[in-house]
């Protein structure tokens, strides 16, 4: 796959995957989110920020499709979409023949 293919499938796509990943909190999230689901106020008490910092970081990640969120009564469940994230990295590290033998 080359560049001007990931390009024409969605051409902000890889930014804002990378925006969300250029983050060191997101990418805590993100570590949180594979072991098990968890409700906004679950994530919040892992961090020492505020909701609406966590809830900004969380809207960032579900722009890029990197988390997914459910409504379960009052609260909002995040998940990581694992499938998003190895097709994102798979198509962008995809591009450089450096990285085809690692990814096959």
């Amino acid at each position: 796959m080359d560049l001007i293919h990931v390009e024409r499938d969605n051409p902000r796509k890889m930014t804002k995957v990378f925006k969300a990943l250029g983050d060191g909190t997101r990418q805590q999230i993100l570590r949180l989110l594979e072991d098990q689901p968890y409700t906004v106020g679950e994530i919040v008490a892992k961090f020492n920020l505020s909701q609406p910092t966590i809830s900004r970081h969380l809207s960032v990640l579900k722009e890029a499709d990197l988390v997914l969120d459910q409504r379960r009564g009052q609260n909002v469940i995040y998940r990581l979409n694992d499938g998003a994230l190895a097709s994102s990295m798979r198509q962008f590290f995809g591009q450089f023949r450096s990285c085809q033998e690692v990814l096959r």
